[in-house]
């Protein structure tokens, strides 16, 4: 019975093969068995879809069993709504598998149109739900394994019209050589908008099942932190448990950068292992997950200090701003401008880098050009650790005076005012003073000396006359 219904079918594909090209018919069934499960396939007036297939050998007869390295033909019953849509005539199609699961290297045979409409009211047959339905055939596909989905490429000679996809599962196809267990990967991931050292932050991630005929058992979820990370809060593990294929679970772990993290980035390390529920193979797998961490910006600025609150006119003044890097991390591009009014001109300076822990002050002259008031900002501009431009700005203000040229004049009038002295000076007394002094000394020491002269004479005669 079997044998007979392989030849009809092979008879049925050859009719449908040599027929005219245009055909009507309101049942476009050409008879082909439903080999595979197509419960999956979706109708729709705007595409290209299957009802039904059949997986033959070479010679025509039907197999049930597709094994890795078998070479069979595979034969489509298609609806066409595009084609219909764009009137084309079959031999302007042009029909491909893409799939490194089959090896086919040609392009299908597409057989008779058959032109139906499936307007649901069929009183009206609106021509957008007009479709066509013919056989679809591939000869001599070489089944490699890793799968059982036959994805097709519709297009057209008419490269202006779009390509149309679709495909269709073959139950027939075994494939034990190649893993069906699904693997594990981070599809998604999540840290909010800024990470701060020091700061407690959540990990998201989107955990995702791929593709498989099993589901997965016992599935762990955990982190490898770098050093100086560590979690703000519950374990470096997460337990999930089951994952059904091409199914997404979102996990959180709550992370926490030292305050004392030095980097830029943080590499995290996400592992991921589960178990097949049926074939009780155990997959593996890791993703890095990289979060950029600053330090909390810590430059201050100290207090303006003038160097006089009222400066006059042609003179010149100072201010200075100090400044500090309490960060952990230096500071780069640091530049200071002074803007304002009666300042005598605006004034800009570069001061470079600036390590972390040091300070240093920056110092702007002051010439105001006129009495009045003097009003000035000192903005400093400068990269963090991670590139971001700051500033910071600081306000001033000081009075500008008109110099008064009379309290640099002497007065005349009180010098005639002032009575004049008469008589000598007390320096010529002074001197008088002293003078006499200095004589006296003088003559009291010639009489001493003359004195003591005499004494010795007197002597002296005295000695003289004893040796007499």
């Amino acid at each position: 019975m079997k044998r007979l219904f392989s030849l009809l079918m092979v008879l049925t594909l050859a009719a449908a093969l040599c027929l005219p090209v245009w055909a009507d018919d309101s049942n476009p069934d050409s008879g082909i068995n439903n080999g595979g499960d197509t419960s999956t396939v979706t109708t729709d007036n705007q595409g290209v879809y299957v009802t039904s297939y059949t997986v033959t050998t070479p010679a025509g007869g039907e197999i049930t069993t597709l094994n890795v390295g078998d070479q069979v033909n595979i034969v489509l019953q298609v609806v066409d709504h595009s084609s219909a849509r764009y009137a084309v005539k079959a031999e302007d199609i042009v029909a491909r598998i893409n799939s490194s699961i089959f090896t086919y290297t040609g392009t299908g045979e597409i057989g008779q149109l058959f032109e139906s409409n499936d307007d649901p009211d069929q009183t009206r047959k609106d021509p957008q739900y007009n479709y066509y339905s013919y056989v679809l055939l591939f000869r001599d596909v070489i089944y490699n394994g890793g799968g059982n989905t036959l994805p097709i490429n519709l297009s057209y000679l008419d490269t202006s019209k779009p390509l149309q996809q679709f495909s269709v599962t073959l139950g027939q196809c075994v494939d034990k050589d190649q893993a069906t267990t699904p693997n594990l990967i981070v599809r998604t991931s999540n840290y909010g908008d800024a990470v701060t050292a020091g700061t407690a932050f959540t990990l998201s991630l989107g955990l995702y099942a791929t593709d498989g005929n099993e589901a997965l058992n016992d599935v762990i979820v955990s982190l490898t932190l770098p050093e100086n990370i560590s979690l703000g809060g519950g374990s470096l593990s997460n337990y999930v448990g089951s994952m059904a294929a091409k199914s997404m679970q979102n996990i959180t772990f709550s992370v926490l950068p030292a305050a004392g993290f030095t980097g830029t980035v943080a590499d995290i390390t996400v592992n991921m292992t589960g178990t097949g529920a049926i074939s009780g193979k155990a997959v593996s797998s890791t993703t890095a997950i990289s979060v950029p961490i600053s330090q909390p910006d810590r430059f201050e600025v100290g207090q303006l200090q003038l160097s006089s609150e009222s400066i006059m006119v042609g003179d010149t003044g100072s201010v200075t701003l100090s400044y500090v890097n309490k960060g952990k991390n230096a500071i780069g591009n640091l530049e200071a401008r002074l803007t304002g009014t009666n300042l005598g001109g605006e004034n800009y300076q570069y001061l470079g880098n600036l390590n972390a822990g040091t300070e240093g002050s920056v110092d702007f002259d002051i010439t105001p050009d006129a009495a009045g008031n003097i009003s000035g900002v000192i903005t400093l501009n400068y990269e963090d650790a991670s590139g971001n431009p700051r500033t910071i700005s600081k306000n001033f203000t000081a009075t500008a005076e008109e110099m008064n040229y009379d309290d640099y004049m002497p007065d005349s009038d009180s010098n005639m005012d002032e009575p004049q002295q008469t008589g000598m000076p007390v320096w010529g007394w002074v001197l008088i003073v002293v003078c006499v002094g200095v004589v006296v000394a003088v003559i009291v020491v010639v009489v001493l000396r003359k004195r003591k002269k005499a004494k010795a004479l007197a002597a002296l005669d005295e000695d003289s006359d004893e040796d007499i």
